[in-house]
């Protein structure tokens, strides 16, 4: 079965940030700061999904509301394919 591309966002979110969880954990809705990720970590994370998922992120597409979940990431990315 193709993982869909909210499992791959939080394997990528657990293996590039380093969280002590396993990606099953974390809830699409759920904030990611309820999992201890902070603006800092974020910025690491845009800069991994731009090279697992191949887009490119704008300035103005990094804003609080777009980086607050991984459903939040998964429809940022389908809008740059």
């Amino acid at each position: 079965m193709a993982e869909t591309l909210e499992d791959q966002l939080k394997a990528l979110i657990v293996e590039r940030l380093f969280l002590d969880i396993d990606p099953s954990e974390i809830e699409t809705e759920t904030e990611l700061s309820e999992y201890g990720v902070d603006s800092f970590l974020l910025l690491e994370l845009v800069v991994a999904m731009e090279e697992m998922f191949e887009v490119k992120f704008e300035q103005s597409d990094i804003k609080a509301g777009v980086l607050k979940s991984v459903k939040s990431l998964a429809d940022l990315i389908k809008s740059k394919k």
